[in-house]
């Protein structure tokens, strides 16, 4: 009986239980058919067992192979190729070439009808190799007709380009030889590739096959219905559709679809949209993903179909998204869609705006003019002047005028940023001032200064005469005192001076750090540790370190000292430890995480450990260190008090507070807090902004205090915090409210204070440059006053990158500012009743000498007499004359052309 090879093939839905090698050995060698059922039979098995590795599963059917007579190599490596076939194409492809590779090796016969059949099917479940495309032109032209082979030319390439597989790269190239061939020309070469290209989804085309079909499509256009076709092809890969786009154009797609002949699908918003979806970031070589700069013919194409696109109703053009999961704008295209006057989906101002700068294509005046998108384009445009890399680059001068000049809407919302500028050196805070002029210093360049009308006027009427008014007003951070400590830093500066040494390299000579035993703070140094209560001293040691101790400290506990160490690079933490009053017992703390001095937000958290009610040990995470324990501090460091319970969390935990056991501080289970401005901490009212659970703050009022700067009722301290990045709502728990906003990444607002004197006001307490620094604004984001805050071996001090000069003093953990008291309140009292016009003295006698200032202050503060605030208020105006110098100095600059 004679079989057709050709029904040897399994059906294009059965190839993964193809048994075609079996079936021609049960014809063409009996002998051996049982042999071959046993290797198909087992290739279903190892399949299954290399599923997710079909390459495991190729490398072991090539040992089989080697066994197998040479006649059986091809249809044994066609069944297991088109098993394969839907697990991916190289691995079946590999079969394939395999299968081809042994006919050519050992001279076999090829049946034509089989090889045909057997390509179409290989090429319609996408594991037809690319190499082998040519053979496979080669192999039909040698054994049919040049129509015959043409035609199966097609049929081979139609079935290729409906499959997952991507084009090859020589496609047009060889249509046009196969037609040639066939006696038709570069028409029917035209007409395939258009056609075969018009059906081509969710794959790549290599940009050869596109550059190579762009002067076919140009001489012969397609037909409106393949070209509706074309534009929907949207080639994957790495691409930045440049190639596809130019052939629509040459092909006449786009002009169709400008003439409104062909509509793509989902419209014309829907195309720009996914255009800049599949385009807007490519994969990089080295891994990941980067934004890449789209073809100028996109623009181009939009200002054509601008008509249709602000006609078509429908969703507003969607330009943001990507494929890659990544969300921006491109300013170019953005600008060439409002343009058109279509409206343009805004997705919120997280989104960001990419600038090209010097390879923009676009004036960008649309994109400017627009009330939503303009400020963000003149913030990103703002934002490329920032250094690159080391924070302590300048930036470079200019604004986005001097970037994109004779752009009028860029030129308005400059304005409005020099304004808001030229208003804080004029009536901020000082601090505020001192930054806002360092900006404007950089910011009125030449070309600024010409496209702002009246700029000069406005600088020279911005003396800062209202800034110093409103500095004394709102308070200064020298009103707040702790006696007892400051007594403690004057003996270690002492020592530190008779030493000659200047250990602590921070603003406090002979401090090294401090931490926290709440309402204790241990402040140490090298050789001796002190610890501070709000009634004096408790306890006091010295000790000795390793010379080569990179982090050291020392934590009070029950009137004794854990003093830690480690000699390690870097260090997280300390590793080693003795008490104080056992220095010859160095041991390994089973705990070491909190073994820090208080480094801030992660180091310390904000200084809420407590000392036990007792006073005979400190509260850690896990439990009560007392003198002699071994075990050590561990990084659970948050801690919420009420005078009879506390609960404890971690910093980044994201885990509910847990009540401890009052005498050994174990943990006992989550509990509910106690309700804090008679509510649940879980409510908050008039704000979607959620409750920031790590940054409550709540503590009983030490015994021999009344009051606090911070707020207190009902013998409590504390403070509720909602927020998400960059927005804060506080709540103290005396009732004062405040929404407070930062434009500083990372900057956390953590409390209000209550000026001496002002107990309604809500000035907002937030982290500073350093790490244990404090910054304080009104809530309308006006910055006050910078404090540096103490050293930390963790946090080593640099200089950062800042232009405001910090106030007196040293910042103290934020849980120990609800225990500062006013140092003279008839003095703070006065300064609340600071009126403009002393304002104006004390900035006239501090702009003509120091002596002057002496006696002005004198005159118009006869009740200021402490001298630490006397100092503060003369820095304050000597500030602000040196301020108000170079304010005179730029007006200068900006009013000389020659300095320009």
């Amino acid at each position: 009986m004679t079989v057709s090879l050709d029904a040897l093939l399994p059906t294009a839905t059965g190839a993964h239980v193809s048994t075609t090698y079996a079936d021609w050995a049960d014809v063409h060698d009996p002998d051996s058919a049982g042999t071959a059922r046993d290797l198909v039979a087992e290739m279903g098995t190892e399949l299954s067992r290399f599923r997710s590795k079909p390459g495991r599963f190729v490398d072991a059917m090539a040992a089989r192979a080697r066994l197998l007579p040479a006649e059986h190599l091809p249809w044994f490596w066609d069944t297991v190729g088109h098993r394969l076939i839907g697990q991916g194409g190289r691995p079946g492809g590999r079969a394939y070439a395999a299968a081809r590779a042994a006919e050519a090796e050992h001279g076999l016969p090829v049946d034509a009808g089989y090889r045909r059949a057997n390509a179409l099917l290989f090429a319609r479940g996408g594991a037809m190799p690319a190499k082998e495309f040519a053979a496979h032109q080669r192999f039909l032209a040698e054994t049919s007709e040049p129509a015959a082979a043409h035609a199966a030319l097609d049929d081979f390439l139609t079935a290729w380009t409906a499959s997952p597989a991507d084009l090859p790269a020589d496609l047009v190239r060889r249509v046009k030889a196969s037609a040639k061939a066939a006696g038709q020309g570069d028409e029917e070469a035209a007409r395939l590739v258009g056609e075969l290209l018009a059906v081509t989804r969710d794959k790549a085309v290599p940009d050869a096959v596109l550059k190579g079909a762009t002067p076919l499509l140009r001489a012969h256009p397609p037909t409106d219905a393949v070209a509706t076709g074309l534009l929907g092809v949207f080639p994957d890969g790495v691409t930045d559709g440049g190639a596809w786009l130019r052939m629509l154009i040459a092909s006449g797609a786009t002009e169709a679809m400008e003439s409104g002949r062909v509509v793509p699908q989902g419209g014309l918003r829907h195309w720009v949209g996914t255009f800049m979806r599949m385009y807007q970031y490519a994969a990089q070589s080295g891994g990941g993903v980067a934004r890449q700069p789209l073809p100028p013919e996109l623009c181009d194409l939009i200002d054509r179909l601008g008509p249709r696109l602000h006609a078509e109703g429908g969703a507003p053009l969607t330009l943001h998204n990507t494929r890659h999961h990544y969300e921006g704008f491109d300013a170019d295209v953005l600008d060439a869609c409002l343009a058109t006057g279509a409206e343009v989906l805004d997705p919120g101002p997280a989104v960001r705006l990419r600038f090209w700068g010097e390879r923009s294509r676009r004036d960008l005046r649309a994109l400017a003019a627009d009330p939503v998108f303009g400020p963000r384009l003149e913030r990103t445009v703002h934002a490329t002047l920032l250094p690159e890399g080391s924070l302590h680059r300048r930036r470079k001068p200019g604004t986005a005028v001097t970037l994109l000049p004779g752009n009028e809407g860029i030129a308005r919302l400059v304005s409005a940023r020099v304004d808001k500028l030229l208003a804080t050196v004029a009536a901020g805070g000082m601090a505020g001032a001192e930054e806002a002029l360092a900006e404007l210093e950089l910011l009125l360049d030449g070309p600024t200064v010409d496209a702002l009308d009246g700029v000069a006027d406005a600088l020279a009427g911005a003396g800062p005469a209202g800034t110093l008014h409103r500095s004394l007003a709102a308070g200064l951070p020298e009103e707040l005192a702790w006696p007892a400590l400051e007594r403690v830093y004057e003996d270690f500066a002492k020592e530190a001076a008779e030493a000659s040494v200047t250990e602590g390299e921070g603003p406090l000579p002979g401090v090294s750090g401090v931490t926290s035993t709440w309402p204790v703070l241990t402040v140490f140094g090298r050789h001796r540790a002190v610890a501070v209560a709000p009634d004096g001293v408790r306890a006091s040691c010295r000790y000795t370190i390793p010379d080569d101790a990179t982090m050291f400290a020392a934590h009070y506990a029950g009137g004794s000292f854990l003093v830690s160490w480690t000699a390690k690079p870097n260090p997280n933490h300390c590793d080693t430890a003795f008490w104080a009053d056992h220095p010859d017992d160095p041991f390994t703390p089973d705990e070491v995480g909190g073994l820090v001095p208080f480094g801030g937000s992660l180091d310390g958290a904000y200084g809420f450990q407590f000392e036990t009610q007792d006073g005979s040990g400190r509260h850690g995470g896990t439990g009560i260190l007392r003198p002699g324990g071994k075990q050590g501090i561990d990084r659970d460091e948050l801690q919420l008090g009420d005078g009879s319970t506390i609960w404890t969390n971690a910093v980044f935990g994201r885990q509910p507070w847990r009540q401890v056991h009052p005498l050994t501080g174990e943990r006992e289970g989550a509990t509910p807090l106690p309700d804090f401005l008679g509510a649940s901490p879980a409510t908050a009212p008039d704000t979607d902004l959620p409750l920031a659970t790590e940054a409550l703050q709540l503590a009983p009022l030490p015994a021999g205090l009344a009051d606090s700067p911070l707020g207190t009722r009902d013998g409590l301290v504390g403070t509720r915090i909602h927020s998400r990045p960059g927005h804060y709502l506080l709540q103290s728990v005396d009732g004062r409210t405040a929404r407070f906003t930062s434009d500083r990444q990372g900057q956390q607002a953590w409390a209000l204070w209550a000026p001496p004197e002002a107990p309604t006001q809500a000035v907002v307490l937030a982290e500073a440059r350093t790490p244990t620094g404090v910054r304080a604004y009104t809530a309308d984001g006006t910055l006050l006053w910078e404090q540096d805050g103490h050293r930390s071996p963790h946090h080593p001090r640099v200089a950062p990158a800042r232009h405001v000069t910090v106030s007196g003093g040293v910042a103290l953990p934020p849980a120990f500012w609800y225990l500062l008291r006013t140092r003279d309140r008839t003095a703070s009292k006065a300064l609340r009743a600071t009126t403009r016009q002393t304002a104006d003295t004390l900035l006239a006698a501090a702009l003509e000498s120091p002596e002057a200032l002496r006696a002005t202050l004198s005159s118009e503060f006869p009740m200021l007499t402490d001298p630490v605030l006397t100092a503060a208020v003369a820095a304050l105006a000597t500030r602000a004359a040196r301020t108000d110098s170079r304010r005179r100095a730029l007006h200068q600059r900006i009013t000389s052309p020659e300095e320009i």
